[in-house]
């Protein structure tokens, strides 16, 4: 029980270190800044930031939310982003890792006669848990960057989908659920990833016209990578709820004209979320 409490709060404190570059990536990529020089520094004074003074979370508390340079103030969307990384990190980690995947359909690897053996071993759930932190990872940048009214860049999205599709295509029980079932493994390989591809690009495609913008958004590549990392069945029906969203926030922006309505991105990222941890059970519901 001991260890199992260490390593949720070490994937809490894991989440909020990737929330604080998080926050990095949302400042810099759209403005086509290194994410690495200059080093981070107070956007007042340009004082560099001394390292007891980034520790996620706890250093805006310790400084009464300002720099300890200037005295300027220090935005509480920081510790907010940090903070909501490291409750999504610990609670992936409770429900695949800790619960040894209880979200998750279980995924037959091979048969032996009429006995159908399934994965789930710690090191499989480990490998599906960070998969699924890198995708969800990808998402709420991105819903971060449209909150702040940029467009995602493809470089946000690009390292996670050559990732997506290698691991998937290397070891393709990276996904629960196979595009085909009872295919043999290196027929596996080649039509869930070609479906994965397939369902996410058309959707990011129709997504982009839709929108009707000059080039492809967050909620293209999004989906895109949705794809890849979840399969064709889970991107074609995350797409079809956010599509209800959508209508249900165009009725309450005519009701409220002055009401704007979130980025379809934050759409994106909580509903992908919420697959993430009720998917067994949507499984079950479908089957």
């Amino acid at each position: 029980m001991t260890e199992e409490i260490l390593l949720i709060v070490w994937f809490f404190v894991f989440g909020a270190v990737i929330g604080s570059f998080l926050n990095v990536v949302v400042y810099r990529l759209p403005k086509g800044i290194s994410l690495i020089v200059p080093s981070s520094h107070c956007p007042a004074c340009k004082h560099r930031i001394r390292w007891f003074d980034n520790i996620p979370i706890v250093s805006w508390l310790v400084l009464g939310r300002r720099c300890r340079d200037c005295n300027a103030a220090i935005s509480a969307r920081y510790p907010l982003v940090e903070g909501i990384s490291a409750g999504m990190f610990a609670l992936l980690a409770v429900a695949e890792f800790t619960f040894k995947g209880i979200n998750l359909p279980v995924r037959e690897v091979y048969k032996i006669g009429n006995i159908s053996i399934s994965s789930g071993n710690n090191f499989e759930l480990y490998a599906i848990l960070l998969y699924h932190l890198l995708l969800l990872s990808t998402l709420f940048a991105a819903a971060l960057i449209e909150i702040d009214g940029n467009r995602p860049p493809r470089g946000l999205f690009l390292p996670a989908l050559l990732i997506g599709v290698i691991a998937a295509l290397i070891w393709p029980y990276l996904r629960p659920v196979p595009a085909w079932p009872s295919l043999p493994v290196w027929i596996c390989r080649m039509v869930d990833g070609t479906a994965s591809l397939a369902a996410g690009g058309l959707l990011g495609y129709l997504a982009w016209r839709i929108q009707g913008t000059k080039s492809p958004g967050g909620m293209t590549w999004g989906l895109l990578c949705v794809g890849v990392f979840l399969g064709w069945q889970a991107v074609g029906a995350i797409a079809f709820v956010i599509m209800m969203f959508a209508f249900v926030a165009m009725a309450f922006r005519r009701r409220r004209k002055r009401a704007e309505p979130w980025p379809f991105t934050v759409w994106l990222y909580t509903v992908t979320l919420g697959w993430i941890l009720a998917w067994s059970v949507i499984v079950d519901l479908i089957r």
